[in-house]
């Protein structure tokens, strides 16, 4: 009698003790997979700001080099500014084709950009009160898209400050 007790007993126990490794394993997965989204979202923010400061920072360029170099040598000020700033516009709204999550249309942001084209050099001031002084032509630029993420999480949409600034190629003879 006493070794069918300690026969149902130890079979109750081992049974028990498979089950719970399941309920730890639920419980893990429970906690585990929402990190693991907001690590997603998280990093699928960060591209989009890269791909971001990517497509300003192209555009940023284009701008500069429709700088007439020979004017510029003459220390004549024959910046068609306008121009530029148009160039710089179609090209922001052309690169920003590969930014995934942005919440507006490419031309309407690429509209909102505030250019400046300083042919002498100076001082590009931006909104997060950073300041860059060059001595040479340069383009600046700032914008504050909307982006939305992934989703997976429904985090609201989020306006990064996306800054860009580009003089001049230095040309040694």
């Amino acid at each position: 009698m006493e070794r069918r007790r300690q026969t149902r007993l130890s079979s109750v126990n081992r049974r028990a003790g498979q089950g719970q490794s399941l309920v730890f394993i639920a419980l893990l997965l429970a906690f585990l997979t929402p990190f693991v989204f907001t690590i997603i979202e998280f990093s699928e923010r960060q591209l989009e700001v890269a791909r971001m400061e990517d497509a300003l920072q192209q555009a940023t360029r284009s701008a500069v080099q429709m700088f007439d170099y020979e004017c510029l040598a003459r220390n004549s000020r024959c910046i068609n500014e306008e121009h530029a700033v148009q160039t710089a516009r179609q090209t922001f709204a052309r690169n920003l084709d590969t930014v995934l999550g942005l919440a507006e249309d490419p031309q309407t942001l690429a509209q909102r950009v505030t250019w400046r084209v300083l042919p002498q050099g100076g001082s590009c001031r931006f909104d997060n009160g950073q300041t860059l002084t060059f001595d040479q032509p340069v383009v600046c630029a700032e914008v504050r898209p909307t982006l939305t993420g992934f989703g997976l999480l429904g985090y609201a949409p989020y306006r990064p400050l996306i800054t860009a600034a580009v003089t001049l190629d230095v040309l040694d003879r």
